[in-house]
């Protein structure tokens, strides 16, 4: 009943004590309370939807009402395209970004825990089916039919060793291979294996302590699993990587439930613990950074580098110390956002007994008990920036890059800029796009996205197609056609000879150029060599099959076509595939960093030439574009791509040969290994070279500062620099040549033309 969960939640909720040496420090930190404010969101009640053409998540409609959310919610979670709720009458309910409501009976009386996985359509859930204490734990696949409703593919009863407790929280690990259920009497139970099957799976008691668990979380770094564990009074990390699970204790405070919550990679992965007085960070072996935010914390969660923090504030809700610790006592609750890198509160608004606060379609979603959804759409970076414009230093930086557009031209003009329509360009051209905003403050720029040749041909692999610009023809001609002004490529789809009139006029900070493997759910933990033999490894790269090959001979390789969420669903969702290779740049800027298995290092796989660089491709004589753009190059990159592109260009091999680089610079020393194979690497020639590229912070100016090498025109880097990398890639080549390269590379695009 309700008045039982109330109570429950009080009980959980107990604040944590503060030692005489941590009420020092917080007089420390008083200086963190007193954080700029900006107003970074938009807020905005979601109304029904109004008209003949509906509305969605977020739409505000002139005179319709507010939307109102099913009655008897008693949690949320949200994931896969939807906000999920579960209720009091045992439905869990889904709300798509059209505001269209479906549900299905779950349990026979209630809904207590949801957790729905990013990844996959797997949502877990705890309930019960009859009075007591017996909850129930299930899991659906939302992909899969039973009569109508999402198919239960199991259901077990979450009692810790047949002690009749109460759940009080529930996580889920994205590789589907481990549950968490946490228990009111201190309990955790683990589930390894796939937590989607009975068979495949075993359940033991992981943890065992006197205060009720507040709190889980998985995280994963490398092939290492940790499970933080919270509780009211402690905080612990368990290895689950290695055998017995060892344990280490982090803090001696705790936290309420909800009050916990795991950051993204751009804050390390750390676990955040909010406590009443202070907000703690942790790492599986130790404790980090701490913010004093004052205030009873009520709801924690993260959401793209923002801590949000939902917390009752005395100043706003002035109640009598009598009245109770149940935070339903509050009229009024403030919702923060922090952003802890740059120390800043990006938005703060009051709410009405918040619910919770949910992440889906881009947008925060506040859930308030009166069955309100708010919605909090960031503003875009040019707004923001112009916020923080009003620093005196962003000022003058401002008055600097004004008076550059304007010797530039460019005050006024729109600047196109073109790029492929799949996910992961677009994320790369946001990127590119963000950075030419935040020097050029005063100019807009317009997005045209358009379908490649690589992208319309699906089903053969890129080797066999033949065309040299499968995935730059059709933005190389809209640039020709000054239908745009500039493209964003991946530097590894660009031919080593472009077309006439063009040239890359900007090759940004290389991500991690290596390939990573992600593997099968079934395969997690793994590496390549512990594979089973005859395991199936997919990938649609010549070099990198030839190079794995020759490596792991029990593997065997097979093309895989597709995106980057084409090729994981493939993977996820069939048997086909134990492991696929994959860029780990585009995993990295995708944001799933989570589902690289395995880095290749060059001993087992060289990389391709201009792996992890994104270019910026011009006109070549359209100087007001070519100066802009040139404030992206990344000098390191730049002389290491060259010296890449020089090899390949000297070869004369591309994505039909297997042909594969590593650079390195280091001490004024440019180093590049290089090699070619036959297709199934049985033949190859390997070779290091280096060569000196002592260079300046910037060029000076002379007459040769618009040459291209291997196509690329970098004006701030010193010709002699460039030239030296060039000649790099020419000699290693020809060293290679002289050995018999061109006989391997000519039997192997011989082979690969006749398969």
């Amino acid at each position: 009943p309700p008045s039982v969960t109330c109570a429950r939640e009080a009980a959980l909720r107990r604040p944590g004590h503060l030692s005489p040496a941590r009420s020092g420090l917080l007089a420390k930190m008083a200086a963190y309370l007193q954080w700029r404010r900006f107003v970074f969101f938009d807020r905005e009640t979601v109304k029904e939807p109004g008209g003949p053409d509906g509305g969605g998540a977020g739409a505000a409609a002139g005179g319709a009402k507010p939307f109102a959310l099913p009655p008897g919610v008693t949690v949320c979670d949200s994931g896969r395209g939807s906000l999920v709720f579960g209720d009091m009458e045992g439905q869990i309910w889904f709300l798509s970004r059209s505001l269209q409501l479906s549900s299905f009976q779950a349990y026979k009386l209630r809904v207590t825990h949801l957790y729905q996985l990013k990844q996959h359509g797997i949502l877990a859930s705890v309930g019960e089916d009859e009075e007591g204490i017996n909850p129930l734990v299930k899991v659906w696949n939302l992909e899969k039919q039973d009569g109508g409703n999402p198919l239960c593919t199991r259901s077990f009863s979450a009692i810790p060793g047949n002690k009749p407790t109460v759940v009080s929280c529930l996580t889920v690990h994205e590789n589907l291979n481990f549950m968490a259920v946490g228990f009111a009497d201190g309990s955790v139970v683990l589930t390894k294996g796939d937590i989607t099957r009975d068979r495949h799976s075993k359940t033991q008691i992981l943890h065992e302590g006197n205060y009720p668990v507040t709190g889980l979380a998985f995280r994963q770094s490398g092939k290492i699993t940790h499970l933080f564990v919270v509780t009211t009074e402690n905080i612990q990390s368990y290895m689950l990587s290695v055998k017995d699970y060892p344990r280490l204790e982090l803090d001696t405070h705790g936290c309420g439930l909800r009050c916990s919550t795991l950051s993204d990679p751009s804050q390390d992965l750390q676990f955040i613990v909010a406590g009443n007085e202070c907000v703690y960070l942790y790492q599986p072996d130790e404790r980090g950074p701490c913010f004093a935010f004052e205030g009873q914390k009520l709801i924690v969660h993260w959401y793209r580098g923002y801590l949000i923090i939902v917390s009752k504030d005395r100043k706003i809700s002035p109640k009598s110390e009598f009245a109770g610790s149940d935070p339903q006592n509050s009229d009024k609750q403030i919702l923060n956002v922090y952003d802890l890198c740059n120390k800043f509160i990006a938005y703060s608004s009051v709410f009405d007994d918040v619910v919770d606060v949910l992440a889906e379609w881009g947008s925060l979603y506040v859930l308030t008990r009166d069955g309100k959804i708010h919605a909090l759409q960031e503003k875009d970076t040019q707004t923001k920036l112009e916020a923080l414009g009003l620093e005196k230093s962003i000022a003058m930086e401002n008055k600097t890059l004004r008076n550059t557009q304007d010797e530039n031209g460019l005050k006024n003009r729109v600047i196109r800029v073109g790029t492929r329509k799949s996910q992961l360009a677009r994320i790369q051209t946001d990127s590119v796009v963000e950075m030419l905003r935040k020097r050029y403050l005063n100019l807009h720029f317009e997005i045209v996205a358009m379908s490649t040749t690589g992208d319309k041909i699906l089903d053969t692999a890129l080797s066999k197609i033949g065309e040299k610009s499968l995935f730059t023809k059709e933005l190389e001609n809209a640039l020709e056609r000054n239908e745009v002004d500039l493209v964003v490529h991946s530097l590894k789809d660009l031919p080593t000879s472009l077309p006439p009139g063009f040239t890359i006029g900007a090759i940004c900070k290389r991500e991690n150029p290596h390939d990573a493997v992600v593997f099968h759910p079934k395969n997690y933990g793994k590496t390549l060599n512990s594979l089973p033999e005859k395991s199936v490894i997919g990938t649609s790269s010549l070099r990198r099959a030839a190079q794995l090959k020759r490596r792991f001979p029990q593997l065997e390789f097979r093309d895989i076509r597709g995106n980057l969420n084409t090729r994981l669903k493939k993977l996820d969702e069939k048997e086909d595939f134990s492991a696929i290779i994959l860029a780990a740049a585009g995993l990295r800027r995708m944001g799933w960093e989570n589902r690289i298995g395995q880095i290749l290092n060059p001993e087992d796989c060289l990389y391709a030439v201009g792996q992890g660089a994104l270019a910026v491709e011009v006109r070549a004589r359209d100087e007001e574009i070519l100066h802009m753009v040139s404030a992206l190059h990344d000098a390191e990159t730049v002389l290491c791509c060259i010296a890449e592109r020089a090899f390949m260009r000297h070869l004369e091999g591309g994505c039909s040969v297997p042909v594969a680089v590593s650079t390195m610079l280091k001490d004024s020393q440019l180093y590049l290994t290089g090699a070619v194979y036959s297709l199934d690497g049985s033949d190859s020639l390997k070779d290091t070279m280096q060569t000196g590229v002592n260079y300046p912070q910037q060029n000076e100016e002379g007459p040769n500062d618009d040459k291209q090498y291997v196509g690329i025109t970098a004006k701030k880097i010193p010709c002699h620099a460039q030239e030296a990398a060039e000649n790099l890639g020419v000699e290693l080549a020809s060293l290679l040549l002289s050995k018999g390269a061109k006989r391997i590379l000519s039997v192997a695009r011989q082979l690969n033309d006749a398969r």
